[in-house]
């Protein structure tokens, strides 16, 4: 099912119905759009108010203070407009730049639209912000802090839906809005790439301003070292003397989530984990943030007095690299993985029961720039569906009865930050979806009788359905698949699996790190055969029960020590029948059969015997102590 992009008409009644009786349709609006709406109603605007010309209006002086302190601002815009929008009567366009208060202190474009722009006051010394204009690009985007975009009847007043308008603030190294840059046209001759070239304009204009107002040490810095330098995407950082951080352009205040009251006092030492210890000539230099993640830098400027002071250097082995063993498709899998760690795109597992999606999960969480904040897991087939929803979205305070009386956030809020992980997506119920679809979409949660609630998370999904069938039978949301299946990865079933063999050895040291743990022939043979219905869960719990009931002199797991079902189904498996009246001639046979594997393997290998383990899929240790047991059995013959 496709979201189709409400008619202009449906948005305009959508907008009256919403303004007479604060109800919102079904309309799939922008989020921000919707709360912009919202912000009006309780202004009290009337939809149908047109503002007259005195009205909304500054007088002189303050328009003129207003250009002169945005005078050095349009210093600096006035080579990216117009670099970046040339020709704007071409286009029918205009550009308007507007201080934090939202007032309009510069316009520029075609003269027949600004003619058209001056009957809505769409001009100099005119404030746009939303409890005078409603919803209109300018106004959203300072109430909303970031770009905003506002076609046609999307304006709350309809005095102005014939306006399609694109605005992005602008902030100054600290953090504060500094002004707001739109640009607008008749609706109907929008261009869809109008926002990403006024959010590129936002950016430039950013970061000429820090490189002319911070003339020390810069330090620019990228995931991609060959990106590295392109200035429009660089994340800045300036630094003082003293080693303090004075000053970050936007990319960088999200990259290390600083804070505006950070700005001046942070020493620049705190963003970083390692660092080469002198930068030469342009080389990218590699560093570290905060969470282990490589970035590269380059150092322009003055150069200050600064030391980056190694500390811990990233960790070699991660949690993803803690799951591979050796198997191709999983290693595979964990490759797809890492591409997106660092990145906004929610993940789906899929895989039969017991494969290890929630473990998967955890070490996604545990190797990503997010490993310390929470890691939440909800099981939606566990939760009876009565609680579910408020287990999921939280309650207020005597929301219905028998609640808490504190009330309760909710397992996505706790997530905030963090890993939010929802296994067996594929059984939450129907009426529910809806709900978690508008979350993801809005980034907010209500809580059953509260109010709504900003919250950030990556986003894990884990199934054994199928779920594009479930979707074809009407038991899925279309909506909500496409929005979980940013990456979808399937963990392969353990009888598919390579690996079994090294899996079993580290199951054995995990349950017993001070023993040589290791299978009998015999049973090693059968597990190879054995279709483990219960994949790697089913393997775990039988080697812990087997590592159990073993005394503390024993370090062989036979038959005696296996959970009693498994053990039958093995032996049916293997066709094994217990040992009665020829004893060790089997195990005999099984061990001739491991030696010419091991004899196989260092033959294709030309001797090498860390290349034969990789072969056989045991560690090396494994097949030292094989060939040491295989050298005492000729040496007693």
């Amino acid at each position: 099912m496709t979201t189709l992009t409400p008619s202009p008409e449906a948005v305009a009644l959508a907008r009256r119905t919403f303004a007479e009786r604060g109800e919102l349709s079904s309309l799939h609006l922008a989020p921000e759009i919707e709360r912009s709406w919202r912000r009006c109603r309780a202004h009290g605007l009337s939809v149908e108010r047109h503002p007259s010309a005195e009205e909304g209006l500054v007088d002189p002086s303050r328009l003129t203070l207003s250009r002169e302190q945005l005078e050095e601002w349009l210093r600096y815009a006035r080579p990216v407009f117009e670099g970046i929008f040339g020709d704007l009567q071409a286009g029918r366009s205009i550009l308007v730049l507007a201080d934090s208060e939202g007032v309009i202190v510069e316009t520029t474009g075609d003269p027949r639209f600004l003619a058209r722009a001056q009957r809505v006051h769409l001009a100099r010394g005119a404030i746009w912000r939303e409890g005078v204009r409603g919803t209109n690009a300018v106004g959203t985007a300072i109430a909303e802090g970031t770009p905003v975009e506002v076609l046609g009847p999307e304006h709350y007043l309809s005095c102005n839906e014939f306006l399609a308008c694109t605005a992005a603030p602008i902030f100054d190294g600290t953090g504060r809005l500094a002004a707001v840059l739109d640009v607008s046209c008749d609706w109907h001759d929008h261009h869809p790439h109008t926002r990403a070239l006024v959010n590129t304009a936002v950016r430039l204009i950013e970061n000429h301003a820090i490189a002319a107002r911070h003339r020390g040490l810069r330090i620019h810095l990228h995931r991609d070292p060959h990106a590295l330098g392109g200035f429009v995407d660089d994340a800045i950082v300036c630094v003082s003397e003293e080693g303090q951080v004075v000053a970050a352009n936007s990319a960088a205040r999200r990259l290390f989530s600083l804070q505006q009251e950070e700005i001046g006092t942070l020493p620049m030492e705190r963003l970083f984990r390692c660092a080469a210890p002198s930068p030469r000539g342009d080389e990218p230099v590699l560093l570290y943030d905060p969470q282990g993640n490589p970035l590269y830098a380059r150092f322009e400027g003055r150069r200050a007095r600064v030391v980056i002071r190694r500390t811990d250097p990233a960790p070699a082995n991660d949690a993803l690299a803690e799951l591979d063993t050796g198997d191709e498709a999983l290693r595979r899998v964990i490759a797809q993985a890492r591409r997106v760690l660092d990145k906004d795109i929610p993940i789906l597992l899929r895989g039969e029961s017991g494969v290890g999606k929630e473990l998967f999960a955890q070490a996604l969480h545990r190797s990503s720039p997010r490993r310390d904040k929470p890691f939440v897991a909800v099981n939606c087939a566990a939760l009876p569906e009565a609680l579910i929803e408020a287990e999921l979205f939280g309650y207020a305070p005597g929301a219905y009865t028998g609640a808490r009386r504190e009330g309760s956030p909710g397992r996505i809020r706790e997530a905030h930050g963090g890993t939010l992980f929802l296994d067996e997506i594929g059984d939450m119920p129907l009426a529910l979806q809806g709900r978690l679809l508008r979350v993801l979409e809005t980034k907010e949660v209500v809580p059953l009788g509260g109010k709504p609630v900003r919250v950030e998370f990556a986003l894990i999904a884990a199934t054994h359905r199928d779920l594009p069938a479930e979707v074809e039978a009407g038991r899925f949301r279309a909506d909500l698949y496409y929005r979980l299946a940013g990456l979808t990865l399937t963990l392969p079933p353990l009888r598919e699996r390579s690996d079994l063999p090294a899996l079993v050895e580290r199951i054995l040291h995990a349950c017993a790190p001070d023993r040589d743990l290791r299978l009998a022939p015999e049973v090693a043979a059968a597990f190879s055969s054995y279709p483990w219905p219960g994949n790697v869960r089913e393997l775990a719990q039988a080697l812990r029960v087997a590592a159990a009931l073993l005394d503390e002199d024993e370090e062989e797991i036979g038959w005696e020590a296996l959970p009693e079902g498994l053990a039958a189904a093995l032996k049916r498996s293997s066709g094994t029948t217990p040992l009665t009246s020829a004893p060790g001639e089997e195990a005999f046979e099984l061990a001739a059969l491991s030696r010419a594997a091991i004899e196989r393997a260092l033959a294709a290998c030309g001797g090498n015997r860390t290349a034969a383990a990789k072969r056989l899929g045991i560690s090396r240790a494994t097949l030292y102590r094989k060939l040491r047991e295989m050298d005492g059995r000729r040496a007693d013959r």
